[in-house]
């Protein structure tokens, strides 16, 4: 099979992949609202379905039925590693989840359109950092998000909230089909690879390098997350080697930044200019942000390069990640308590680091 077939093979089944949002979610969704109990996306989401459920829902007991439902290929154990390495460096993966996942989703031009129709970073950047940011913590933070745990219940409002945003823009009357379906399969799987993908080689390119065991753990991690989340299992990759080829061919057919992608990345370094903890001018966060990039990208989404500030960055960053790697590899001892210190850092800048900024008098 020659090399373009087979990429209109995959063509064909992403692009269906792009008509299909979550219909066990949207179902769920749609049962609530229909019965009047469940009209925005705040409050206990979980337990508004689980209610449904026991009183004779049959959506929302299909929900639950599939989010409590472990697949054979599911191991516990096999995602602490990558779940520790996230809660050791907090400010790592504060840059690498930030400046290199989050940003390089946002030059997926058709699935940046729902996020500029809701309004979800432009107007409420913050509020959307902290929901993502803290979403990443709780995973991690349960080393493993089994079924019953907070960290699962967490997964699973996420998943209603994404079902909710489904079908407001689709309520709005002013949704272009030729876009996808919103927040659609392919768009799902493209954003779960920023979380695993993305984000380790952002760790590799900040000198915070993941062994092969945090890497193989953090896909694990991720491939169940993908499965809570609702997404194909046909796009749920069994490992990191299926996991790059499905990232080529998403970031070929869909990584090409436009005014809208635009519009987001600058709203994100603007929103993020001298904030605690990093306390860096937007000229500093672009840098590091193409350092994680790369060039090309970057400039499709805008961003300024500056001489002197990516320097500084990629000469200070990856001398302090290499510093902490040398003290875990010469002390193992010290992973622990970095790993809980690390947990408690992350809590505090997630909760206080993306505060609306005090007016000024």
């Amino acid at each position: 099979m020659d090399l373009t077939r087979a990429q209109r093979e995959i063509d064909a089944r992403l692009d269906a992949a792009r008509r299909v949002g979550d219909p066990l979610a949207d179902a769920a969704v749609a049962e609530r609202i229909a019965n009047g109990a469940l009209r925005t996306a705040g409050g206990d989401l979980v337990g508004a379905v689980e209610r449904c459920a026991s009183s004779g829902g049959r959506a929302c007991a299909a929900l639950l039925e599939q989010t409590f439902t472990v697949p054979s290929w599911v191991r516990f154990p096999e995602m602490k590693a990558g779940a520790r390495l996230g809660l050791r460096t907090p400010m790592q993966s504060s840059v690498a989840l930030i400046l290199g996942s989050l940003m390089e989703t946002y030059g997926s031009a058709l699935g940046a359109k729902v996020l500029i129709r809701g309004g979800m970073l432009t107007a409420h950047v913050l509020e959307r950092l902290r929901n993502t940011t803290t979403f990443v913590l709780e995973v991690a933070a349960s080393r493993a998000p089994m079924p019953g745990t907070l960290a699962h219940r967490h997964v699973v409002r996420t998943r209603l909230v994404h079902a909710f945003v489904r079908h407001g823009v689709l309520k709005r009357g002013d949704w272009d089909f030729a876009w996808g379906h919103p927040v659609n399969q392919e768009d799902s799987a493209s954003t779960l690879m920023a979380f695993c993908h993305v984000y380790l080689r952002s760790m590799h390119r900040l000198g915070a390098a993941p062994s092969a065991e945090e890497e193989a753990s953090l896909h694990h991690l991720y491939r169940w997350v993908g499965h809570l989340m609702g997404i194909e299992p046909e796009l749920l990759t069994a490992d990191r080697a299926e996991e790059l080829q499905l990232y080529a061919h998403t970031t070929r057919r869909q990584l090409h930044p436009d005014d809208d992608s635009r519009v987001l990345a600058r709203s994100l370094i603007d929103a993020l200019a001298s904030r605690r903890p990093l306390f860096l001018p937007a000229n500093a966060l672009a840098a590091l942000s193409r350092s994680l990039l790369g060039d090309e990208l970057a400039d499709g989404l805008g961003l300024t390069p500056s001489r002197a500030w990516a320097a500084v960055t990629n000469a200070a960053v990856p001398l302090l990640c290499r510093a902490q790697r040398t003290v875990e590899t010469r002390v193992p001892l010290t992973r622990r308590p970095l790993e809980h210190l690390g947990e408690r850092v992350a809590r505090l800048v997630y909760e206080h680091g993306f505060e609306p900024s005090a007016p000024r008098s």
